[in-house]
């Protein structure tokens, strides 16, 4: 129900191996996560929380206040579908789709707006909010019948891809309350984000297996022109979970092998400007974390991984720290996230609280998702 208020009795356990204290933040009544890791999705005071959790039945969001623990579920929809919404946190306006409606909900209040009503036949992507709060960008992409799905997780890519949907990526003035279509193609997009500071430049990937795809491209919603960055040699490099930083910088992971049938891989931490520019490459000891997001001063990253050397063989599990020195990534496993990886929603995506103080992290590791926050041990 819309409104109503629980309170959490918050679970910390000492790492087993580090001894950090990671608290469970939420209490395994459903399956609740953090949206995307690329999307704000904290409170600029680090103190509020946006969640999904199906504890009611079915998909909806929740605000968690971080210090007391106290709940609060800000809808009651129909067609809720984790990991697409984004809040604001100066305004706390949570931005969500209820199937092709995109709505907008007051943390405070429960106020809720209906937006923008996507085209039927078309399915919808993450929200992207610009920092100052004006302007969602997104994209709509057209739905089509697979054939090749299993049940596994990325089963039907490659058919998708080759399919090669038709896709929109649209911006939305929320001020003026002015809708605009920016760039539109026949390739299946997906990832868009929008810059903190220069709401005209929009980040998005065309999809698939990375090494099968140009990754990344601009396109600039003043003028509709478009262009790759980072541009890659197809079955020998790959690139993807790119973001952007609070700064504007871009940043992707990257790998590169020496031949098409080559499994050997090396991992970069790539960071650039969104003119293409390469402002820094370091290069991982050993195998990359699968998501990385960096700390509000730039100088510091979370991975949910941590190979601090090729022979450490449990860093799928960890979640760690990762400093950028010289040309390498020098990487400090901080506490285990023991997730299964069996679904999207179970994948940890860690991201920093907007103070730098703490990291957030999903898992599934005591049999549904919950979400989880480790402090930043330096």
């Amino acid at each position: 129900m819309r409104g109503k208020t629980s309170h959490i009795e918050f679970v910390k356990e000492k790492d087993r191996d580090t001894g950090v204290i990671v608290t469970r933040l939420t209490d395994g009544i459903g399956n609740s996560i953090h949206p995307y890791f690329t999307q704000t999705l904290v409170s600029e005071d680090s103190k509020i929380l946006l969640i999904e959790s199906t504890r009611s039945g079915r998909w909806q969001l929740f605000s968690l206040e971080i210090d007391t623990g106290v709940l609060v579920q800000l809808t009651d929809d129909f067609n809720i579908f984790p990991h697409r919404s984004c809040l604001d946190p100066k305004r706390l306006i949570a931005y969500y789709w209820d199937g092709r409606i995109l709505k907008s909900v007051e943390l405070q209040t429960l106020k809720t707006e209906e937006i923008y009503v996507a085209p039927f036949g078309f399915h919808t992507g993450i929200l992207s909010l610009s920092g100052d709060g004006r302007y969602l960008t997104f994209v709509y992409s057209e739905d089509l019948e697979m054939s090749t799905g299993t049940g596994a997780q990325y089963s039907q890519m490659l058919e998708h891809l080759y399919r090669r949907p038709s896709s929109v990526i649209m911006r939305i003035d929320l001020v003026d309350e002015r809708i605009e279509a920016v760039w539109g193609e026949r390739e299946w997009i997906s990832h868009v984000n929008i810059s903190p500071i220069d709401p005209n430049i929009i980040l998005f990937c065309h999809e698939g297996p990375w090494h099968l795809v140009q990754r990344m491209w601009i396109v600039r919603a003043d003028t509709h022109e478009i262009y790759p960055i980072l541009e890659q040699k197809r079955y020998l490099e790959r690139a993807g979970h790119e973001y952007f930083t609070k700064s504007g910088k871009v940043v992707t992971q990257y790998s590169v092998r020496e031949t098409p049938k080559s499994t050997e891989w090396t991992f970069f931490d790539v960071i650039l400007d969104t003119d293409g520019n390469i402002l820094g490459k370091y290069r991982y000891p050993g195998p990359s974390p699968t998501h990385i997001q960096t700390n509000p001063t730039e100088d510091l990253f979370v991975g949910d991984g941590a190979f601090p050397t090729p022979e450490f063989k449990d860093g799928r599990n960890y979640i760690g720290l990762i400093r950028h020195k010289e040309d390498i990534c020098e990487v400090t496993p901080l506490c285990h996230h023991d997730s299964s990886w069996l679904t999207q929603e179970s994948h940890p995506h860690p991201i920093f609280t907007p103070d730098g103080k703490n990291i957030i992290f999903t898992s599934d590791r005591e049999g549904v998702c919950n979400v989880y926050l480790v402090p930043v041990i330096t």
